[in-house]
């Protein structure tokens, strides 16, 4: 299934709003997206159900387990929060560099909710994400380009790999 760099981005954002468990908008919305994710090729139940709603009234959390559901089969599964922070800093910086989560609410989230845990010893990797957005103009003269950014993404997801493999060889 090939989709649309427009749906494409809709359903990161979406995947965005769903790790910083603020899903906003409305179940007819997410109906409509349903309906276009038919039209671009997922064709599930799960989907099919979800456009029954195109023509509802309600709020987006009355279809919440649905909308993830249809993100799963669409290829945008939600990132689980409740794993080890390794985890889920390689699991939001995949997602960055991949495209599949919106670099903005990706990186606010490795720096925000990660990079500041004290049970988290996380890697240099999210302070020079953080550099590269909000002090930028400390180390250059240019905004860093979204390749960039999804680059050092990658590294933070690379690291994060090579620590959750560690700590698996440690319990061994």
């Amino acid at each position: 299934m090939e989709l649309s760099p427009e749906l494409n981005n809709r359903l990161a954002e979406l995947r965005g709003e769903l790790l910083w468990g603020r899903l906003s908008g409305t179940a007819p919305e997410a109906g409509w997206l349903a309906c276009e994710l038919i039209e671009a090729g997922l064709n599930s139940p799960a989907v099919w159900e979800l456009a029954g709603y195109a023509l509802s009234i309600g709020s987006m959390t009355e279809v919440e387990p649905l909308v993830r559901e249809v993100m799963v089969e669409a290829g945008f599964p939600p990132i689980d929060l409740q794993r080890t922070p390794w985890a889920v800093a390689r699991d939001v910086a995949q997602g960055i560099a991949e495209g599949t989560l919106p670099i903005g609410s990706g990186a606010d989230f490795l720096i925000s909710e990660l990079g500041v845990r004290e049970e988290f010893d996380g890697p240099n990797e999210i302070d020079w994400l953080m550099i590269l957005i909000d002090d930028w103009e400390a180390v250059r003269k240019t905004p860093p380009s979204d390749d960039e950014l999804r680059e050092q993404a990658r590294k933070i997801a690379d690291v994060a790999t090579g620590r959750l493999v560690a700590m698996r060889d440690q319990e061994a």
